[in-house]
């Protein structure tokens, strides 16, 4: 097995769900109350990047379940595949040098924000399909969409207080004029 993939391995074992919905479409059941419940506490418990990563590795393992040909089957895969590479990625350098990461979060909530709702977007028009093909994975992409929109809610109030934070801070920042302005400060001689 490659590094990569004993790292993806790995995640998707720490993740859980994507296993979890999974094995159950192998088996061919669909979420009782109390499992759809654990489902949802699962994603729900994940930071955004988590839950979208989890988001894209269970995606996957839906379309890989249904194994049709399909371009809208290609393009889930290639979607899912694109945040998986983005965030594990993001995941790893978590482990490796959180410093880094907690340095370089205010910058990625903007890509966050847009990459969770394009999966939202995708596992909704999933879900329509779905309906009428296999209704039994509706119920999963249900939890994904339920759990992928509270985190976008999330994010957006996240971004939203990081701008107030930022245009606060702008209008308390004392105007530097003068000497000052240059960076220079004259002493006196």
């Amino acid at each position: 097995m490659a590094q990569n993939d004993k790292q993806m391995a790995l995640l998707k074992n720490r993740l859980q769900m994507p296993l979890i919905v999974r094995d159950m479409l192998i088996i061919g059941q669909t979420p009782l109350a109390d499992e759809n419940y654990a489902l949802h506490e699962m994603m729900g418990n994940f930071k955004a990047e988590e839950a979208l990563l989890c988001a894209a590795f269970t995606m996957k393992e839906i379309a890989d379940f249904e194994s049709v040909v399909s371009a809208d089957l290609a393009f889930l895969h290639m979607e899912c595949d694109r945040i998986i590479e983005r965030y594990s990625m993001r995941d790893a350098m978590a482990e490796e040098n959180p410093e880094l990461w907690s340095e370089t979060q205010i910058n990625m909530m903007d890509i966050i924000s847009e990459d969770t709702e394009e999966l939202l977007e995708l596992t909704e028009l999933c879900g329509l399909s779905y309906e009428i093909t296999n209704p039994k994975i509706v119920k999963f992409l249900d939890i994904i969409a339920t759990q992928l929109s509270s985190h976008l809610m999330i994010i957006d109030e996240v971004i939203s207080m990081q701008q107030e934070a930022g245009y606060t801070n702008a209008l308390t920042q004392p105007v530097i004029t003068g000497f000052e302005a240059d960076n220079v400060i004259m002493f006196p001689s």
